[in-house]
């Protein structure tokens, strides 16, 4: 597959994914907006339902205390007790399709619900209990109680119509919406790549040409600075094209089963001579014999980057710790060092291109790509990477990859 090929399904996926996580949030707030406008609605109609009735209910209670005619344009019976709360009335002229006895026994049904008003069995009751006198009156509600799930139910049908079309609208409208930001997105990585390439001719050109004029002053400070800075300039177009290459890859890489726990124990060796000649105190602890399907020279490389990082930003004589362990499907590593006190805010954006601590930019060499690099690493192997702090004078990463 070319280049371009290979650019081009990038792309499209790239806009796939974009347009995905486009229409998800989208639908998301939708559907909230409408669940919240449907509740709302609704609750306001029971309200004024409720509302309604308790204003019913409570003038048929008046009535009876004042004995006067009741007049209500509803469907109801009522219940008086004596002082024992033995039934002394049962009113069941308003409503014809119940007896005395059915009527008590809903009553008592209610009662034993512990609730002395609600709703129970189509009713809208209360049970007033005032001066060793109990009235119990039972508003039949069943019809406005049924309109209000009507109601809900229109309701829903109705937002969820709303929210189809809508999802209908986004899927047709979601690619060009995106697709300035894809554009954006593509060009931006399409710059890098060939910036990158485009480097690398002058920057070559530049160290053999220091590389001459030092055969005719060996001892020019000027020439050496030249080849200095040329060799940074070559470390950090490197780089930026390990980083197009994963990005152009976006996740494909080729598998192969690799003994990680041999690859970790060659990275550890070549750093302790380095430990013994910076003074630092550098330990690790690795399980044998662990295996991970993947990419051996990227990890390999994410291993370098962690421990350069730790060895580069760690204090004076602080202490530097490499484990490699393994945790259900995935593979585990620590690397932690002590640093100088530093704002807690910064393991927020250590994984960002280019992105260094204004307290130790000046004072260590870098580009702030390390561990973006390490983070497209472990990324590419289905896992994840984060760094906290312990305490102020401490910092430590955790990157998992999955085994499989």
């Amino acid at each position: 597959m070319s280049k371009n090929n290979k650019a081009s399904n990038y792309n499209e996926k790239m806009l796939t994914r974009l347009r995905i996580q486009f229409i998800v949030l989208s639908m998301a707030v939708v559907i909230i907006m409408q669940g919240f406008i449907v509740y709302t609605s609704v609750r306001n109609t029971y309200n004024k339902m409720v509302a309604k009735s308790d204003h019913l209910v409570s003038s048929i209670y008046i009535n009876i205390l004042d004995k006067k005619p009741i007049k209500a344009d509803a469907r109801y019976f009522y219940i008086t007790f004596d002082k024992d709360n033995r039934p002394r009335t049962i009113n069941i002229d308003n409503i014809s399709d119940i007896s005395e006895d059915e009527a008590l026994a809903i009553y008592y049904e209610a009662y034993e619900t512990g609730e002395l008003d609600g709703f129970y069995n189509g009713y809208r009751y209360c049970i007033y209990e005032k001066e060793k006198r109990t009235i119990a009156v039972f508003v039949l509600r069943s019809n406005m109680i049924d309109d209000v799930k009507k109601t809900a139910v229109s309701l829903i049908e109705s937002s969820c119509a709303g929210i189809a079309v809508m999802l209908l609208i986004l899927i047709f409208t979601s690619k060009l919406i995106v697709m300035p930001i894809a554009k954006a997105h593509r060009k931006q990585k399409e710059f890098i790549t060939s910036a990158s390439h485009e480097l690398k001719t002058p920057i070559t050109v530049i160290r053999a040409d220091a590389d001459i004029l030092q055969m005719d002053n060996p001892d020019n400070e000027w020439i050496e600075d030249i080849k200095k800075q040329a060799e940074n300039l070559t470390a950090m177009t490197n780089s930026l094209v390990s980083l197009a290459r994963m990005d152009e890859r976006n996740g494909h890489i080729k598998r192969v089963v690799f003994p990680v726990s041999d690859l970790a124990e060659e990275a550890v060796r070549s750093y302790n001579a380095l430990a013994l000649d910076s003074g630092k105190h550098f330990t690790y602890d690795i399980t044998p014999d662990l295996t991970c399907c993947g990419d051996a020279s990227s990890v390999r490389q994410l291993f370098t980057i962690l421990l350069d990082n730790a060895f580069k930003y760690s204090s004076g004589k602080g202490n530097i710790d490499f484990k490699l362990s393994s945790s259900g499907s995935y593979i585990v590593l620590i690397v932690s060092n002590d640093v100088d006190n530093i704002d807690k805010n910064l393991t927020d954006r250590m994984f960002d291109r280019f992105y260094r601590a204004d307290s130790t930019s000046a004072k260590i060499t870098g580009y702030g790509l390390g561990l973006s690099i390490a983070k497209a690493i472990v990324s590419e192997h289905n896992g994840s990477i984060k760094a906290k702090m312990d305490g102020s004078q401490r910092i430590i990463i955790k990157a998992q990859l999955h085994i499989k």
